[in-house]
């Protein structure tokens, strides 16, 4: 556990410059490695059906919290994301907004409250209970709370332990995590779990509560409490069958309802609402403390959208910070929140290149390793938001730059995770320049005992109020 999966990927494809897969063992398994991009689209998308399956899938029954749609394959995975979709058009996240706003409105008392504690804050930490104050009143209409007070006022609240409960980082954790992925029916065999138990309870009582609320039926909001009511008052939940990829077109399926399966989907909505939006804050601010010219860049713009919109927060920022978006995508290209992504072949199959690939071996694509490659992006370790600016963002090439995945399995909640980040980062700079706290390094460590991305140690950065803030209050 010295080094995270997605690191060791990426020096192994060093030693292999030219080759467009190499063979590996993930521990005693066997696994391709791919990094050719045309390849690695021929995997995501061209031929989903043969790798629809992460790794071990079949296992993921064997706990409620990973039969969500992270981790399940197949036809359940269909039914899930079908039916799912829904959540995330364009009108409906567009309507999430006022809430996002509410939350930043707070998260700027929580800064102001912060800082007068101390110029020096540990921002992902202060990033991970605004974004779970966000998610939590987009998909269950609940006031969080995790904002009010300091922060060992709300380190008792109930959905920074569920938060914590899921990311928990630790050597038993990390084991958990190897012994699973390696030897999962041994793993389960032994009666281990890899997550707690009491994520479920959590998750069904949050949700019993909402639905008191609403009293057992579905409200105007259309959000992701209503839409699991709708599904449990169901008997069958119905979607296109995943073979209609492969073979016959208009198949359906039908699956008698599963509660624990809809219960499982909370996990999915909640971590990845969350944990990847704070992780992804916090590193930009990290690279805009770094990089003096791009913060300033940043200040400016957010400075001359506050002027056009009255310091009112309101969906176009999504559309007129294009460097400040630029600023999030060059963060996650050095930062993806999964360094490493997982497939397993299904069926027996072929690649491109005459490969043949049984059923059941592992696929790993190194999306850390792509993204600072060389061949791909120049100066692949220097931040350069110019590189996702208007007139150079077409010249990146297709399945090189992959922050949420590709193809049928891409990431649904793009939208909703640029929103409250550019939110989160309008409302910061908007009255802070900030600077690395004293101590702190100029590069990080990937925590090695945990799949997602997530720093060593934390960001520490410091915060100092600039110039005429008052005059762009919200």
């Amino acid at each position: 556990m010295k080094s995270h999966s997605g690191k060791v990927a990426s020096d192994i494809c060093k030693r292999f410059p030219k080759s467009p897969y190499i063979g590996t063992y993930y521990g005693t398994e066997p696994a391709l490695l791919i990094q050719d991009p045309d390849l690695i689209k021929h995997v995501l998308t061209t031929d989903f059906y043969h790798f629809n399956s992460r790794e071990i899938a079949k296992y993921t029954t064997k706990e409620v919290t990973t039969m969500n749609m992270f981790f399940t394959y197949g036809e359940r995975w269909k039914l899930v994301r079908q039916n799912t979709t829904s959540l995330f058009t364009l009108g409906k996240t567009k309507n999430m907004y006022p809430l996002i706003a509410e939350s930043a409105n707070v998260f700027e008392k929580l800064l102001d409250r912060e800082t007068k504690v101390s110029k020096v804050l540990e921002v992902r930490e202060i990033g991970a209970r605004y974004t779970i104050d966000v998610i939590i009143s987009c998909i269950f209409g609940v006031n969080a709370d995790t904002m009010s007070g300091c922060k060992a006022d709300t380190e008792k609240n109930p959905f920074r332990v569920l938060g914590d409960m899921l990311f928990a980082v630790s050597p038993i954790r990390g084991m958990k995590n190897i012994a699973r992925s390696i030897w999962p029916a041994i793993f389960y065999g032994l009666g281990q779990k890899m997550f707690s138990e009491d994520i479920e309870i959590s998750f069904r009582d949050i949700l019993e509560n909402v639905f008191k609320e609403r009293q057992y039926k579905p409200s105007t909001r259309n959000d992701f409490a209503d839409l699991i009511l709708t599904l449990m008052n169901e008997k069958y939940i119905v979607a296109d069958s995943l073979k209609k990829l492969e073979r016959e077109a208009g198949e359906k399926i039908r699956m008698e309802r599963d509660n624990d399966l809809l219960i499982a989907q909370c996990s999915t909505f909640f971590a990845a609402g969350f944990e990847t939006s704070a992780t992804t804050f916090s590193m930009t601010l990290f690279e805009l403390a770094k990089n003096k010219e791009a913060q300033e860049k940043a200040i400016t713009e957010v400075d001359e959208y506050l002027r056009r919109h009255n310091n009112k927060l309101d969906y176009e920022l999504v559309n007129e910070l294009l460097y400040l978006d630029a600023c999030i995508s060059e963060t996650l290209r050095l930062y993806p929140i999964l360094p490493l992504i997982t497939r397993e072949v299904v069926e027996d199959c072929v690649l491109p290149t005459g490969l043949q690939l049984n059923s059941g071996m592992r696929v790993h694509l190194p999306i850390y390793h792509i993204h600072r490659d060389p061949k791909h992006f120049s100066d692949p370790e220097e931040f350069r938001p110019e590189r996702f600016c208007s007139e150079t963002k077409e010249d990146i090439a297709p399945y090189t730059y992959l922050p949420f995945g590709a193809g049928p399995r891409i990431c649904m909640g793009i939208r909703i995770a640029k929103m409250q980040i550019l939110t989160g980062l309008v409302t910061l700079l908007k009255k802070y320049r900030i600077s690395l706290a004293e101590g702190m390094a100029t590069s990080i460590e990937i925590e090695p005992k945990i799949l997602v991305f997530q720093p060593v140690g934390g960001i520490r950065l410091k915060f100092e109020p600039r110039e005429g803030w008052e005059e762009r209050m919200f």
